[in-house]
């Protein structure tokens, strides 16, 4: 229903807007506009604004398209967190997003040594990441201490791969400032392209799945994406290798 040039025209608070229609879309589909306004604690001009941005002129055209996507979800027997994944696989389709994979495959190419950094679940995903590409033949580390002081030395021949779901971790940005007083090319991979890690970053994909986060702020957002962007950049990295041969 939302094309990937749509949602990463979303500001922060439509974001949320986003996340609350794609995680309800049911619910929503019955609401009125200023049910919705209050579900999300927004404006109904907001909810106005999101709607024109998604492609619509109003909330009743919004509230059509979205009762025929709820209605092909039907038809599918689709379950929520197997549409959200649909979801993204079909924005991962998209000319834009395959555009975004080439650009950071590009930036790897171009360098001789990849570290990889991330917290948490972010962390064993970038594990992965720096594997993976290694696999493939290149020089690729992953650095698992959030404290490694990174601010002396030169990283001018190398790219960083920041991973991060909410992309406001504090002790990943100081290693971020580190890498890029030397130099270093800085890549982020975070759920939306309206938070910090992704402003400070040189290039950044966003992934948009909607937070999932549990009592004990415990976040099993789906890091299906992830794994996808790592992997489909991998191999983008071995076509540029390929190409120049």
């Amino acid at each position: 229903m939302f094309s990937y040039e749509e949602i990463s025209s979303l500001n922060d608070i439509e974001v949320l807007i986003y996340n609350y229609v794609i995680s309800n879309p049911e619910k929503t589909a019955q609401m009125t506009i200023r049910k919705l306004a209050e579900e999300v604690n927004v404006s109904s001009t907001t909810i106005l604004r999101f709607c024109n941005k998604v492609g619509c002129e109003g909330f009743s055209e919004f509230k059509y398209a979205l009762k025929d996507y709820v209605k092909e979800l039907n038809q599918n027997g689709s379950e929520t967190d197997a549409t959200l994944i649909q979801d993204f696989f079909s924005k991962a389709n998209s000319a834009e997003f395959r555009e975004q994979i080439h650009k950071a495959a590009e930036m790897i190419e171009e360098r001789d040594m990849i570290f990889f950094i991330g917290m948490s679940s972010s962390g064993s995903l970038a594990k992965y990441g720096a594997r993976f590409l290694s696999n493939l033949g290149k020089n690729a580390f992953y650095l698992d201490d959030p404290f490694y002081p990174t601010d002396r030395g030169s990283y001018e021949n190398a790219a960083v791969v920041a991973l991060s779901v909410s992309g406001e971790q504090r002790f990943l940005h100081r290693q971020i400032d580190g890498f890029k007083k030397g130099k270093a090319a800085i890549i982020s991979i975070t759920n939306t392209h309206q938070c910090t890690l992704a402003r400070i970053s040189d290039f950044n994909i966003a992934y948009y799945m909607p937070m999932k986060v549990l009592p004990g702020l415990y976040n099993i957002t789906s890091q299906v994406p992830v794994t996808y962007i790592l992997e489909a950049i991998a191999q983008e990295v071995v076509n540029i290798r390929t190409a120049k041969m």
